[in-house]
């Protein structure tokens, strides 16, 4: 979805997301990315072969951050943004590196810091209408890819999919989907 956002909502004109297999590349272009880079290669040559005529001033990083910190600081501009979801243990490692030469700042973004806090509780209710607005406009697009049944199976296989490492998209658990047992009500 982010980069569907970056497309749609910020107007950004180079999206890069990272894959590593025909599906996903083909999957992630289909949901806004201009380019893809494979992140089993070196990610900054594969970013500079691509000779882009804008600077890339944002890395939004949804998977393990530490791999990504070192190359974001590599082909990010002056003053550019890394924001993540997931936790890294590679903080301590960017005084001293082009982090700091470059002025690059680092924001985490997690769901539930405003209503834990009281911070613009009311925004919360504005994203899902707002995204409603985009998929409904045809500016997004779902990237659900999977469902399964709302049971302990259905739960298992879900994690079992995650786990396996070549899942895309999102997956999803509902009560009416067919499956085995019953479903959690």
């Amino acid at each position: 979805m982010a980069s569907q956002i970056a497309r749609a909502v910020l107007e950004l004109p180079v999206v890069i997301t990272s894959t590593s297999r025909p599906e996903t590349t083909e999957f992630s272009k289909k949901m806004g990315a201009t380019h893809t880079v494979n992140h089993r290669e070196d990610i900054v040559k594969q970013i500079e072969d691509l000779n882009l005529d804008v600077p890339l001033k944002y890395v939004f990083i949804t998977h393990s951050t530490d791999p990504y910190l070192a190359p974001a600081a590599e082909v990010l501009a002056p003053f550019g943004k890394v924001c993540s979801i997931v936790q890294t243990k590679e903080m301590d490692k960017m005084y001293g590196t082009k982090f700091l030469a470059k002025s690059l700042s680092f924001h985490w973004c997690l769901l539930g810091t405003k209503p834990y806090y009281g911070v613009d509780t009311d925004s919360h209710g504005k994203i899902p209408k707002e995204l409603a607005e985009l998929l409904d406009a045809g500016k997004a697009k779902c990237h659900m890819t999977k469902t399964f049944r709302l049971t302990l199976e259905g739960l298992r296989k879900g994690h079992e999919e995650i786990e396996g490492g070549s899942s895309m998209g999102k997956l999803a658990l509902g009560v009416d989907v067919k499956g085995d047992g019953e479903p959690f009500l």
